[in-house]
């Protein structure tokens, strides 16, 4: 067990110019900030944080990922924004304690890019409205959406 954190983008992001735009820059400040980071705690045997679809035989073309934790991942193409749901890990435990600050500074990030549709989460969080416990979307609709990336990457057809 253990207890997750993280943040949920909601409204869903639409894949129209402007959000395309925003999503781009998003990606761009996420690649500048960790392209050079090195963690021993990472998840990748050389402790490198950011995994790159071009340079990565752990993520699928369709996504960037931070291999540490959990390895929470996003769109890696501004075309598929509005894949983006969630970006969240574990948070407990000696594997996954290290995700935090590196979700934390993601948030961040993400604030700047999206405003008020960042909304954070944190399980432990039991003093409040349920989604500052467990995000506004569902499991299911984060596990479908990735899915749908997938999918897009192998070249089969989505279901939305």
């Amino acid at each position: 067990m253990g207890y997750d954190c993280g943040f949920d983008i909601f409204p869903r992001l639409e894949a129209n110019d402007e959000n395309k735009k925003a999503y781009q820059q998003f990606l761009d400040e996420i690649i500048e900030k960790y392209k050079d980071v090195y963690d021993e705690k990472g998840r990748r045997e050389d402790g490198k944080i950011l995994d790159l679809p071009s340079s990565s035989k752990y993520s699928g073309k369709n996504v960037i990922r931070l291999a540490i934790g959990e390895c929470p991942q996003m769109p890696s193409s501004a075309e598929h924004c509005n894949y983006f749901l969630r970006f969240s890990s574990k948070v407990s435990g000696s594997l996954t304690t290290a995700a935090q600050p590196y979700i934390m500074d993601v948030l961040e990030i993400a604030r700047r890019h999206f405003g008020s549709k960042v909304h954070f989460w944190h399980e432990m969080n039991e003093f409040g409205e349920p989604e500052q416990q467990y995000g506004v979307y569902s499991w299911t609709e984060v596990n479908d959406a990735e899915r749908e990336l997938r999918e897009l990457g192998s070249g089969q057809e989505g279901s939305g």
